[in-house]
């Protein structure tokens, strides 16, 4: 009787270990999921010094989730708040959440495989908490109200978050209380906490009004652009303009990072390609995540945190080590700024190279 249980164990082992060598074959002839994108943010090079995003903890304040997709480990969902239908169950009625979540934790699936697509987030092992504060169907700020989204980020505060993504934002000339609006306060606590607040730039580039939008304009934030395979900004990355009391590090916005035809997750086990400056911002916000897990003492209850100077540093490092790319070639200085390019394209390596020399 022993010996035939033992047998069957074998073969059931035996069965898994040829699923398991299979799938990774698979992988070997199906393209990875934006490639291009993870090599020119050097980000391959992370993750090949093996860091995953461990330990790091990112809120996502957008649209919801939808956690049981296939490329999601449901654990890796540590907490979740409904600030539109007060749902206690995770969910995305709009797609927009889940597609940045899986930008930055997807997992690789045998589904996904079969479908074609091979996934593999940015930081796959990080934590997510997850707040809609999102309408369906409106992706702008002004689709919530300053108190959603202000409590948005104090939910994540509360939970540990050590990164903080807000994919939302509309026109300063729309807000005229930047500077005592809830938002504002909210993420000005997060920042002196030493907690990083990752914001797109915005998509009016057709359009533009002359600068980022809120809360992206706002100094203490990275602001994201996007950029194409290329490395050309996309039309629709919203432009800068500098105030005169912006200074470097903070200039508009800080970073460009790829933005058009992203692949990743979205609602009902579907997966698809979506542009705009919220894809990049989800990939700086995976690339901090990697930085964290490498350099733990960053994070905003680690033992080298101090606060707002911890995100400047970052900041400074990110501005000295970006590729300076489109109207900033051929340009030297480390400062060097365009209201397009920002300080250039983040480069996950560099960054983590001039860190250990602090």
């Amino acid at each position: 009787m022993y010996s035939r249980r033992i047998v069957l164990l074998i073969a059931i082992l035996i069965v898994i270990s040829i699923i398991l060598a299979s799938l990774s074959i698979m992988a070997l002839f199906v393209p990875r999921a934006n490639a291009w994108a993870t090599s020119i943010t050097q980000i391959d090079r992370l993750h090949a010094l093996g860091f995953d995003g461990s330990d790091v903890t990112i809120g996502i304040v957008d649209s919801g989730a939808e956690i049981e997709h296939q490329e999601f480990d449901t654990p890796s969902f540590v907490a979740w708040n409904d600030l539109i239908n007060q749902n206690s169950d995770f969910y995305d009625d709009d797609d927009h959440g889940t597609h940045l979540a899986g930008i930055i934790i997807s997992k690789g699936s045998f589904q996904g495989l079969f479908s074609g697509i091979n996934m593999h987030g940015i930081a796959s092992e990080s934590k997510v908490i997850v707040v809609k504060s999102i309408p369906r169907n409106q992706y702008l700020y002004g689709g919530g109200n300053d108190s959603t989204i202000a409590d948005g980020i104090r939910f994540c505060i509360e939970n540990g978050a050590d990164i903080i993504l807000l994919s939302m934002g509309m026109s300063p000339d729309e807000v005229n209380f930047i500077e005592n609006n809830e938002t504002t306060n909210m993420i000005n606590q997060a920042i002196e906490q030493g907690i990083f607040v990752v914001v797109p730039a915005g998509n009016d580039g057709q359009d533009d009004d002359g600068d980022v939008n809120f809360p992206a304009i706002l100094d203490t934030v990275i602001s994201v652009g996007a950029i194409s395979r290329s490395n050309a900004i996309s039309s629709f990355s919203s432009k800068g303009h500098q105030y005169p009391s912006t200074q470097n590090p903070n200039k508009k916005p800080e970073l460009v990072a790829p933005g058009e035809a992203i692949m990743s997750t979205r609602i009902e086990g579907a997966y698809g390609e979506i542009s705009g400056t919220s894809q990049a911002a989800a990939f700086v916000a995976g690339i901090i995540a990697l930085l964290l897990d490498a350099y733990p003492e960053y994070k905003h209850n680690g033992e080298e945190n101090q606060n707002e100077t911890t995100i400047r540093l970052f900041k400074e490092v990110f501005a000295n080590t970006a590729k300076k790319i489109g109207n900033l070639q051929g340009n030297n200085d480390e400062y060097s700024h365009d209201d397009f390019y920002g300080y250039g394209l983040i480069q996950a390596f560099d960054a983590y190279s001039e860190l250990a020399k602090y």
